[in-house]
């Protein structure tokens, strides 16, 4: 009987979340997928081959490996030329995991072109990381210092046992930003050979010590080796699991705290706190680890109870939340949290990423009494800033984020909107781009706003407006406003404004020589915004538009992107590089 659309859709979905249907589509037998490929080879709707690429994908998700299904080569050749990108990306994954040389050299060249997207080039790692691709542990290495990748790239490295690594973080190691030191000290803490390196690193100043958190310690003591524990004791001090003197610790925090006055703190410099550490695993407001319970509604305006979860975080343990201890074949020791079991993989969260761990590559799994949260977390803290950390824990609702040097990756993550605020139906996420879309045209302005305040900074970044008829800006230095307006400065993009500066809600046009002539129209553009004091300068495709000393105008305050009143529209933001502090000259203008 002939198969239909739907029922093999839902036969794919079925099939994801079961594991097995009929002839068992997790057993990847070819014959089992054959109809399903045939019917993908017939349809022309993006919508229905998305559906299917999906669940296969979800499907094949834990295996490098499967026979190639009958017919694949005619998808392959018809789907890798599709307009839609995920179509593109995911037949080339699933071609990959069938063994097709020409996938795998397709993948392999995205991944190292620095003009390619960053999001398709990162779906070409993650798909190259899945089928096993032999090339990819030296490739990792040479992208370290592509900014665009090499957060990822980072991550994967603690995969490959290879000699070279921690030599090659440890050399990109003072340009990376703050959660990119933590991965990288995370992959070295993930292997007995790489720690000493790091420690020596560390008794070099190269790595300041204030930046081995009481997380990363413990990942290097679960190693189990008694040289790197020697050597950790010198570097670090004694490290214990637990003490008799809990009282007199959070006794001790308590003074720190009130010696600070009336208000002891200041929520945002907390929040930073917060953010620069990477080692508080609950969550707060959205934000933070995934390996520890949600507080956002607990009893967090009690001082006591916030520094006994911090002093004392083993007191109370729920069961899913003690730690493992999981060992691979090669070596490589993880600490983290089991949030899934299945017949292929495991998978673990950690500190710093969601790992999926094939289960034959596991040597031993270990459940320890411990949290994840280990004691010790404000060894590393000055008095004022344990203050203004406490202070931002007590606090009822979110604090904004004061831009820093450490946290600046946290301005866009490049898979979701975490830290952005605005109508959903109107922006989203889509390879690694913020698209901003209206299909029918708005009535008023709609804004997308970061919780990120910046002060002295560098914005460049690339946008695309379609059509080049309407209009669309970005907002700096802003103050959000009644009925979801910004107020402030904003760079112009749109015919006749390219290039322009515009007070929102406030003086109106500041700048008003148009920069249109350097704008390529219905591509990419990139734009570069300083702010420095009360000097602001842009430039377009390496243009210098405005230049403008405006005594009058804020000097820190959010970015916005909109979406402007009008006809249909949509408009594209990407590859973002922000610097908070920078040196006062634009940096793109030839």
């Amino acid at each position: 009987m002939k198969l239909t659309q739907k029922f093999l859709s839902g036969f794919v979905a079925a099939a994801c979340m079961l594991g097995s249907v009929g002839s068992s589509l997790s057993a990847a037998q070819p014959e089992s997928l054959a109809p399903i490929v045939t019917v993908l080879n017939q349809s022309g709707e993006v919508d229905f081959q998305l559906d299917v690429l999906r669940g296969l994908s979800q499907a094949m998700q834990g295996r490098a490996k499967v026979d190639m299904p009958a017919g694949w080569v005619a998808v392959e050749n018809k789907l890798g030329k599709s307009g839609n990108a995920e179509v593109r990306s995911l037949v080339r994954s699933l071609s990959l995991t069938f063994g097709s040389q020409n996938a795998l050299n397709s993948l392999r060249q995205i991944l190292v072109d620095t003009r390619s997207a960053a999001g398709e080039r990162l779906d070409a790692l993650n798909a190259l990381v899945q089928a096993g691709d032999d090339q990819l542990p030296k490739t990792l290495l040479g992208l370290l210092k592509d900014q665009a990748v090499r957060s990822e790239a980072i991550r994967f490295l603690a995969r490959y046992q290879q000699p070279e690594t921690p030599g090659a973080l440890l050399e990109v190691y003072d340009t990376l930003s703050g959660t990119d030191k933590q991965r990288a000290l995370s992959v070295m803490a993930s292997r007995a050979e790489y720690a000493g390196p790091l420690l020596e690193a560390v008794e070099q100043g190269q790595v300041p010590k204030r930046d081995l958190s009481a997380a990363l310690v413990r990942e290097l003591r679960n190693l189990k080796n008694d040289v790197i524990n020697a050597r950790l004791e010198v570097v670090w001090g004694s490290f214990r699991e637990s003490t008799d003197d809990k009282k007199a610790e959070i006794d001790r925090f308590k003074r720190i705290y009130y010696a600070g006055g009336s208000t002891p703190g200041d929520a945002t410099r907390g929040r930073a706190v917060f953010a620069r550490s990477k080692i508080f695993y609950h969550t707060l407001f959205d934000v933070g680890g995934k390996v520890g319970p949600d507080i956002t509604g607990s009893d967090r305006a009690n001082l006591d109870y916030v520094l006994q979860n911090i002093v004392d975080p083993n007191a109370v343990i729920p069961n899913d939340y003690r730690s493992s201890e999981i060992e691979t074949k090669d070596g490589r020791v993880i600490t983290g949290i089991i949030k899934e079991r299945t017949g292929n993989a495991l998978k673990i969260v950690t500190a710093t990423e969601t790992v999926l761990i094939p289960q034959d590559s596991i040597e031993s799994n270990f459940q320890s009494e411990l949290s994840m949260m280990p004691e010790g977390l404000l060894a590393p803290f000055e008095d004022q800033e344990i203050r203004d950390l406490l202070y931002y824990l007590r606090q009822p609702a979110q604090a904004p984020l004061m831009a820093s040097a450490d946290n600046v990756d946290l301005f866009f993550n490049g898979t979701d909107l975490t830290g952005w605020d605005g109508e959903e139906s109107l922006w989203r996420v889509e390879n690694g781009e913020i698209v901003g879309e209206t299909k029918t045209g708005l009535k008023h302005n709609e804004f997308l706003k970061s919780e990120m305040i910046l002060k002295d900074f560098r914005l460049i970044f690339e946008v695309k407006l379609t059509p080049n008829s309407e209009n669309s800006g970005i907002q700096f230095r802003s103050q959000r406003a009644d009925h979801g307006e910004v107020k402030g400065y904003q760079a112009d993009a749109g015919q006749g404004w390219w290039g322009k500066l515009y007070e929102e809600l406030g003086r109106a046009l500041l700048w008003d020589k148009p920069g249109d002539q350097h704008v390529k129209k219905g591509e990419w553009n990139q734009y570069e915004i300083l702010a420095f004091n009360h000097h602001i300068q842009t430039a377009i495709n390496g243009n210098k538009c405005v230049d403008l000393d405006d005594p009058d105008g804020a000097l820190q305050g959010i970015v916005a992107f909109q979406v402007h009143s009008g006809g249909p529209m949509e408009v594209r933001y990407r590859n973002f590089q922000l610097e908070v502090d920078p040196n006062p000259k634009l940096k793109t203008v030839r």
